[in-house]
């Protein structure tokens, strides 16, 4: 046993000028003898096999039970494996493989064709040649690929507990995504109530630098000195420019543009209609009237959000995306249309 042990651990210290550059390299030097530990014989390893589809694997396990098949493709020792999963996944299709190794000089990859999981995401384990001499990692290579394991059909059970173990972290990858993605959302749509609150206030201070420049005008023509005989004007400048991401398009462009109509009505939106949730454009103001109140496009849609029982948090939400016409379009993808002309 000490003997096995010394010769892991010495392919494990491998180096690119121990094994060489090339695929062959890198199957004769490190994985044939990884397979030979495995307890399975040269004579049963066919190299270079050609695949029904005229493919050629590097290595093919012989004499396994029909429902254990394994494939085995080397590269280069500096290879990027994610460059050979798409070949990969063919020869384990095309030869109904249980398990395909994909490896370079640094990294043995175990696949396994899981159920209702893409390729890409049915990969068993991605083991480092350093880490070969840890005990956790030997037994992975051991469990799946050793031949007694293979002969005895044991493997099967290993890769259904695993199958198990990568579906529960995908089912809480999606959790969690979605957890946090309302999150974003209501942040963004937070924001996005924000910058409509800013846009009112650059257009009201745009409105009274307007009014006083005016105003101001007025005093001097009144005793024949027209202001702009004035070098050095100390009126307020007017600067509409604003940085940042797109600014929000208003009710009031959406009716210029012939998209909507003012006091036109919309309902709420949340995966269905609600026709018994409606409000009207009021366009000058940029707001929709609701059972007689005005309200933000996206404030209001958070209150009935949270009356229908649709929403649990205070975050805000995106409001464009809950109003729709009567034909069906939501404020959201007209605003994007105002957007686009505007480009």
């Amino acid at each position: 046993m000490m003997e096995m042990n010394q010769i892991i651990e010495k392919i494990a210290k491998l180096n690119e000028n121990n094994i060489g550059p090339t695929e062959e390299n890198v199957k004769q030097k490190f994985i044939v003898p990884i397979l030979e530990l495995l307890g399975h014989k040269r004579e049963d390893l066919e190299f270079e096999y050609r695949t029904q589809r005229g493919g050629k694997l590097d290595i093919y396990i012989k004499n396994v039970p029909q429902d254990c098949k394994v494939i085995i493709d080397t590269k280069n020792y500096n290879e990027n494996l994610n460059d050979h999963i798409e070949q990969v996944k063919e020869y384990t299709f095309t030869e109904a493989a249980l398990l395909t190794v994909l490896a370079n000089g640094t990294e043995i990859r175990i696949y396994s064709p899981l159920r209702g999981v893409a390729f890409e995401r049915s990969l068993l384990y991605s083991l480092k040649r350093q880490d070969l001499s840890k005990e956790s990692v030997w037994n992975i290579l051991s469990d799946l690929l050793h031949n007694d394991n293979l002969q005895n059909r044991n493997v099967l059970k290993k890769i259904d507990e695993r199958e198990r173990e990568i579906k529960d972290a995908m089912a809480n990858e999606d959790r969690l995504k979605q957890e946090y993605d309302s999150k974003i959302e209501g942040i963004d749509s937070d924001i996005g109530t924000k910058e409509e609150e800013i846009e009112q206030l650059k257009k009201e201070k745009e409105s009274l630098a307007k009014d006083v420049e005016t105003k101001i005008s007025e005093f001097w023509n009144a005793i024949g000195l027209p202001l702009d005989l004035f070098k050095n004007s100390t009126l307020p400048s007017i600067d509409t420019r604003y940085s940042g991401k797109a600014r929000n398009v208003t009710l009031q462009e959406l009716v210029d543009a012939h998209l909507v109509r003012n006091g036109q009505t919309l309902s709420f939106f949340h995966g269905s209609v609600f026709k018994d949730e409606q409000a009207e454009i009021v366009a000058n103001q940029n707001k929709l009237k609701y059972k007689g109140k005005l309200y933000s496009i996206s404030e209001i849609a958070k209150i009935i959000d949270i009356k229908l029982g649709l929403k649990h948090d205070e975050h805000g939400v995106a409001g464009p995306k809950y109003w729709r016409t009567d034909d069906g379009r939501l404020l959201h993808d007209l605003n994007e249309r105002v957007r686009q002309q505007q480009k």
